[in-house]
Formats: C-alpha cells, sequence, structure tokens
C-alpha cells in the first residue's frame, strides 16, 4: 500500500468541513433544534441558501470558472458569492411570503450576515470562509450542549489547521475567519425575530 501524502489528511477534512456541507447540515437539520420548524420549511430554506449557491459552484467547476471547488483563488470567489446573496435573498423573500417559521429566517440571516461580512473581505483580502463558517457552524449549532463549546473549539482547530496545512490560507487568515464566525455566532443568541 502506497504511503498517504501529507496532505492526504488536511485535504480530507477540508472536504468533510466545507463550507456548504456544514451549512447544508445546520439548516436540513434545524428541525432537531427547533421542534416548531417543519422539515419541508428546512429544505426549503436549504435549497435556496446552499443548495443552489452549490450548483452554481458545480457549474462554474465544469466550465473551468474556478479552479478547485474550494474556490481558493480570491478573485474567482465574488461571481459565485454574488449567485449565493441573490439566491439567499430570493429564498428570504419567497419564506417571507409563504410564513416560515421565525427561527428558520433568523438561521438564514445569520449565513447570509457572516456572507455579507467574508463577501466584503474577500473583495481585499483573501480570509478563510471554511473557517468562518466552520466556527459559526459549530458554536452555533453546540455551544448550547454539554460540552459544545469544547467540541466547537477542537473542529474549528481541526479545520484551521487543515487550511494552513494544504497551504491555502496562512494563520492570519484562518484566524480572522474564526473571529467572523464567531461574531455571526454570537448574533444568534439575539432572540428570536
Amino acid at each position: 500500500m502506497p504511503p498517504l501524502s501529507t496532505h492526504t489528511m488536511p485535504r480530507l477534512i477540508s472536504h468533510a468541513l466545507a463550507p456548504t456541507i456544514l451549512a447544508t447540515a445546520l439548516l436540513a437539520l434545524t428541525p432537531l433544534r427547533y421542534p416548531e420548524v417543519p422539515w419541508g420549511q428546512a429544505l426549503f430554506a436549504t435549497t435556496f441558501t446552499t443548495l443552489i449557491p452549490w450548483a452554481a459552484l458545480i457549474w462554474a467547476r465544469s466550465r473551468g470558472k474556478v479552479t478547485d471547488v474550494h474556490v481558493t483563488r480570491r478573485e474567482q470567489r465574488w461571481p459565485l458569492l454574488l449567485v449565493a446573496l441573490v439566491s439567499i435573498l430570493a429564498g428570504l423573500g419567497l419564506m417571507l411570503v409563504t410564513r416560515v417559521e421565525p427561527v428558520m429566517i433568523q438561521e438564514v440571516l445569520l449565513i447570509l450576515a457572516g456572507l455579507l461580512v467574508t463577501g466584503a473581505i474577500t473583495l481585499v483580502w483573501k480570509i478563510s470562509i471554511h473557517v468562518a463558517v466552520a466556527t459559526f457552524v459549530f458554536l452555533h449549532a453546540f455551544a448550547s450542549q454539554p460540552y459544545g463549546p469544547y467540541l466547537a473549539v477542537i473542529m474549528i482547530a481541526i479545520t484551521s489547521w487543515a487550511r494552513v496545512q494544504l497551504s491555502h490560507h496562512t494563520s492570519s487568515q484562518v484566524f480572522a475567519g474564526a473571529i467572523i464566525g464567531a461574531l455571526v455566532a454570537t448574533l444568534g443568541l439575539l432572540p428570536v425575530l
């Protein structure tokens, strides 16, 4: 059996903890954290917030418009961020019209806040969106659980390590991502709409 590359584990971690996967899981599983949210509403929110942008990324990758599915080249990010913004705003509009549960709207608004902040930063500096999303998702989903904050810190550290090991980010870029993710997770502590 050939030896594993030193980048095999960081690459696996980066794929498993990719922003789209984490945000999709967070939204799709909202009814487990908030039983008043029907599964159909969670699926609807997930479709506009992560699945349509993910489809746009796959399309862009197949057309050679981005070099990889993690969009490591900063200059390739803005068109996909714009697609995500439009899709999320359209989804929010439909969610408001169809009167989905307020907590579901709040979940999407938190992701939108993270997208706006990291999107603005990435236009001028390559922040780690991987770490920003991982920090938000793990703190938001687990902070109130027993040992949840410890699990969140471990997962944030693992994600940060993987991104630096792959040379996709510097330590300051992952640190900035963690700060932004933590700030957005803090917004989630505010009362529901």
